[in-house]
This record gives C-alpha cells, sequence and structure tokens, in this order.
C-alpha cells in the first residue's frame, strides 16, 4: 500500500472509530430517529467493511461494490428522517421501499439542505458507476485481468483513496445528521470538528 492510500486510511479509521465513540447510549424511541438509527448502522457497518476490504489489496473489487450500498443506506436514512410522510413511514416498516427515483431523492436533499450538489453527486452517472461496480458492470470487469492476462484485481491508488474518502464522508454525513436529530449538539459539533480536522480544505492548511 502506497504512503497516500494508507493516510486515507488512518483518516479513515479515525473517524469511523470517533463517530463510534459519539454515537455510545441509548436514545428516544420514535419512528423517525428509529429508522435513522438502522441506516446509520448499515452505513457504519459498511464503511468498516471497505475498510477492511482495502487493507486486503487482492479484495479492493469487493471494497468498491459496497459503495452503492453505503450511499443507498445513508440517503434512505436521510428520506426516512426528513422526508418521508407518515404514510410512507408506515410502509418503510412494513417492508415496502417508497422511496422513489435515486435522482429524484438526492436533488430533493440538496434542495431540502441547500448543499449544492453534495447529495447528487452521488446520482445520475456516479449512481450508474456504483451499481457497476456492484453489479458486475464494465467497472469490475475491466479490472479484473492485468495488461498481460493476468486475473487479479487492479485499481489504481487514487481510484481506492477516492473511496476511502467519500465514503468516510457520507458516514459522517449520515452521523451528523443522526446526532442532530438526536439533539446531542455537543457530540454532533465533536464529530464535525474531527472531520473538519482530518480532511481540511485546501486553504485551511
Amino acid at each position: 500500500m502506497d504512503p497516500q492510500t494508507e493516510l486515507e486510511m488512518r483518516r479513515a479509521q479515525e473517524m469511523n472509530q470517533f463517530v463510534a465513540a459519539q454515537l455510545t447510549g441509548q436514545y428516544p424511541r420514535e419512528d423517525r430517529r428509529d429508522l435513522l438509527a438502522r441506516f446509520l448502522s448499515i452505513t457504519k457497518s459498511h464503511h468498516e467493511a471497505i475498510m477492511l476490504l482495502c487493507y486486503e489489496e487482492r479484495l479492493l473489487g469487493s471494497a468498491f461494490a459496497l459503495w452503492r450500498p453505503l450511499v443507498e443506506a445513508s440517503i434512505r436514512g436521510s428520506f426516512v428522517a426528513f422526508l418521508a410522510t407518515p404514510v410512507q413511514i408506515e410502509q418503510i416498516k412494513r417492508g415496502e421501499t417508497p422511496y422513489g427515483n435515486v435522482n429524484a431523492l438526492a436533488k430533493d436533499l440538496d434542495t431540502l439542505f441547500e448543499t449544492e450538489g453534495l447529495f447528487t453527486r452521488d446520482a445520475g452517472e456516479a449512481w450508474g458507476m456504483m451499481c457497476g461496480f456492484t453489479h458486475g458492470g464494465l467497472e469490475q470487469l475491466n479490472r479484473r485481468i492485468d495488461d498481460n492476462g493476468e486475473i487479479g484485481c487492479y485499481f489504481d491508488p487514487e481510484e481506492v483513496q477516492a473511496l476511502l474518502a467519500r465514503s468516510t464522508s457520507v458516514l459522517v454525513r449520515t452521523a451528523l445528521q443522526f446526532l442532530g436529530e438526536s439533539h446531542r449538539q455537543e457530540a454532533c459539533d465533536a464529530v464535525n470538528a474531527r472531520f473538519v480536522a482530518l480532511y481540511p480544505t485546501p486553504g485551511d492548511r
């Protein structure tokens, strides 16, 4: 593993562990918060699994296959917390899936939070790419045999670094939503501060 990928791995691990520490404790049971907590748990598990699979470089393809389920769990968590009607909440509790088209949902979330494309950057072509990684599309197939015809798993380091960073960002976003909805502002601020410290913008370095 090259030094930059090791750095991304350390940052992802530290952020995952910090989020876990801030989420400890019991929370009041309420349908929306309860469903968001469940989607957050899925997101966190997928993030940890992505790190483990990236560490075992021969399993990088499986790490990328978890990218879409991680994003999907996060977006669905946002939907149940902030957009779903009471009828839709009951549908989800019965096992139905009233989430709608991911592109429309991402756009609605960007409009709601005024996040200027934060959600939609994982929609459109990006969503199609994630589906390819998950379902054995060309995104996976093109990385399974090298130029010499040897079977393996061939991802560029920059791709792995981006996966680690972006999956961490999605985890943090979901955790902040849950902590905010749970009125745990101190923990919410702590997660945000740690993320900014680990991932400073270029002007802050």
